[in-house]
């Protein structure tokens, strides 16, 4: 089996999982169990604190076979198959590579189709602050008279590049940066389970590097394994 970086084996599969963001957390689950869900979800901050993680936790949750619900079992078919990336009914887009006015032309045409297993056909577009203007104009008739299936979910480290008139459609949650306390404790979380050894000043010099980004503390922590192995000196991570 290949080698999965720590990012990646390590990324939140349940909204518990999640690290550092539980007033987005609470109040997603809050409305899925009140019924009040947005057709438009932007998630707004810097790289690696969470914002296309809990975009799939949501598609989860809305399209569990359990769901819609707060806590999606992660063991059904529609949740393995989003998972793994393996469904047609959450597309997750590139909108630092779909710029233009035809690729949202495309995606409008292609809303209008029934979900083919789940209750909502969900799209996630990473970095949508990236789309040109003609495609945000392109876009916004859509963000406001979405078919009932359709969701959006559009991630951001930018959104002061979004116009108002796209921003205004979506219900908006801005993540904070991760504190040093809880990059701390869930790098000591990882390294336990992995069987490495490391300090506690170690694990500090880790996340205070990271600057509040879980990505780059667990990229850190990558690298810093592949010097020096299972057994980390605090000499090794200088």
């Amino acid at each position: 089996m290949s080698y999965q970086v720590i990012a990646r084996k390590w990324r939140p599969q349940l909204f518990e999982q999640v690290v550092g963001q539980q007033h987005v957390v609470k109040t997603l689950q809050n409305a899925i169990r009140s019924g009040r869900i947005a057709h438009a979800f932007l998630f707004a901050g810097q790289r690696g604190v969470g914002k296309t993680s809990i975009a799939r936790i949501m598609a989860k949750a809305l399209n569990c076979e359990q769901g819609p619900t707060p806590n999606p079992c992660g063991l059904c078919t529609s949740c393995r198959e989003i998972a793994g990336g393996l469904t047609m009914d959450v597309l997750e887009i590139d909108g630092a590579s779909n710029t233009g006015v035809n690729d949202v032309r495309e995606l409008r045409e292609n809303v209008k189709y029934v979900p083919a297993h789940g209750r909502f056909k969900i799209y996630i577009i990473d970095e949508v602050h990236m789309l040109s203007g003609p495609a945000f104009n392109a876009l916004l008739k859509t963000l406001e008279e979405p078919p009932a299936h359709v969701i959006f979910m559009l991630a951001t480290t930018e959104p002061h590049k979004i116009p108002s008139t796209v921003l205004s459609r979506c219900q908006r949650f801005d993540l904070r940066r991760i504190s040093q306390e809880a990059l701390v404790e869930h790098l000591r979380r990882i390294t336990g389970d992995e069987g490495i050894a490391i300090s506690e000043k170690g694990l500090r010099w880790i996340a205070r590097d990271a600057e509040g980004s879980m990505r780059d503390a667990q990229s850190i922590l990558d690298r810093v394994i592949s010097y020096a192995g299972k057994e980390i000196s605090d000499t090794d991570i200088s």
